[in-house]
């Protein structure tokens, strides 16, 4: 047969398998990382354990998509004119199932957000963004199962743009919001080194989380703006599924096995308090990194979080300690996790 009429397959096809290749490294790299927290962290809410479980399995359809698509084109139908000139099931497959996993884990880092500062309308502008998104990989998918055809692919431009500047503002916004309150908690430990360095790093993780998956997404729209007939910017999304996963889990998985920040440490091996001699007291537990002002009310308490299922009520301040930091067990209590 003469495959002189045969439409681009590096551009279809070829993009596509490289794409599986880079979606295989990380999406090894996502398992390992599930199995990690649910064999290390059995004692976290079900709640939370099934969140994770269900963005995991969606994130794992996403990835059996991407490898039946490239099967399909260059296996099951290699030669096939009239099937090579349209999108098979598995693109619109893909697409919805990406889109469910970047909603889990941005509406997981947004609640987290709120928990920790109350900030509700902050939240609400935030929800329209990550609604948006949603709402536009849902009309992308649906608009490619009725108009399968790559020559109608010019019929997704207006939601696929809708759905890829929503999806990365939200994640520029969540990420810049949790960077400057990291960054407000951090200047409160000036010359406190374990402390700073275990801020350091939540404020690495925060500006990876945020930016991989935007500069992902946003590269995907130019090229396709630019070529609208081409895969390789579906071959780029593949990795965003993972990308956004993986970010949700590394936040988890960095806790030693008791819940507390890895490096954090105390003499005793229990949840520990530092306790300054102003009488401020900073509580490390389970995901979570918080400080209360003893003398001021409950409406002017500063609080640092640092990707935190939960909120726990500081350890009672009975005196005044001598200008030195002491490490002491708290006796109080964590509120179940959600």
């Amino acid at each position: 047969m003469s495959t002189t009429r045969l439409p681009r397959l590096d551009a279809i096809t070829g993009a596509p398998l490289i794409g599986t290749w880079a979606s295989s490294l990380l999406y090894m790299a996502e398992l390992r990382q599930a199995m990690y927290y649910f064999h290390t962290f059995k004692k976290d809410n079900w709640k939370l354990k099934s969140y994770v479980a269900l963005a995991f399995a969606i994130d794992t359809i996403s990835a059996v998509a991407d490898y039946a698509f490239v099967y399909l084109y260059t296996i099951t139908h290699a030669g096939d004119l009239v099937y090579q000139t349209k999108q098979n099931w598995a693109v619109p497959l893909y697409v919805i199932s990406t889109t469910c996993v970047a909603f889990l884990v941005q509406s997981f880092l947004a609640f987290l957000y709120w928990r920790f500062t109350k900030n509700t309308i902050f939240i609400c502008f935030l929800s329209v963004l990550i609604l948006g998104a949603l709402g536009g990989g849902f009309s992308a998918g649906l608009t490619v199962t009725l108009f399968p055809a790559y020559k109608d692919r010019n019929k997704t431009r207006i939601c696929a743009a809708v759905m890829i500047v929503t999806q990365v503002s939200a994640d520029l916004i969540i990420a810049g919001a949790l960077f400057l309150e990291l960054m407000k908690a951090k200047s409160l430990f000036k010359g406190e080194r374990p402390v700073n360095n275990m801020l350091n790093r939540l404020v690495l993780h925060t500006i990876q989380t945020g930016t991989a998956t935007a500069v992902i997404a946003v590269l995907a729209l130019i090229i396709y703006l630019i070529d609208d007939e081409t895969n390789i910017p579906v071959a780029i999304m593949y990795t965003s599924g993972r990308v956004y996963v993986l970010s949700m889990l590394v936040n988890l998985n960095t806790r030693d096995s008791s819940g507390r920040p890895q490096n954090w440490t105390t003499s005793s091996g229990q949840r520990g308090t530092v306790r300054v001699a102003h009488g401020t007291t900073y509580i490390f537990s389970t995901l979570q990194f918080s400080l209360t002002e003893p003398h001021s009310s409950n409406s002017e308490s500063i609080r640092s979080s640092a990707w935190l299922p939960t909120l726990q009520p500081p350890a009672s301040i009975s005196e005044i300690r001598p200008p030195e930091i002491e490490m002491v067990p708290t006796d109080t209590k964590p509120v179940p996790e959600i």
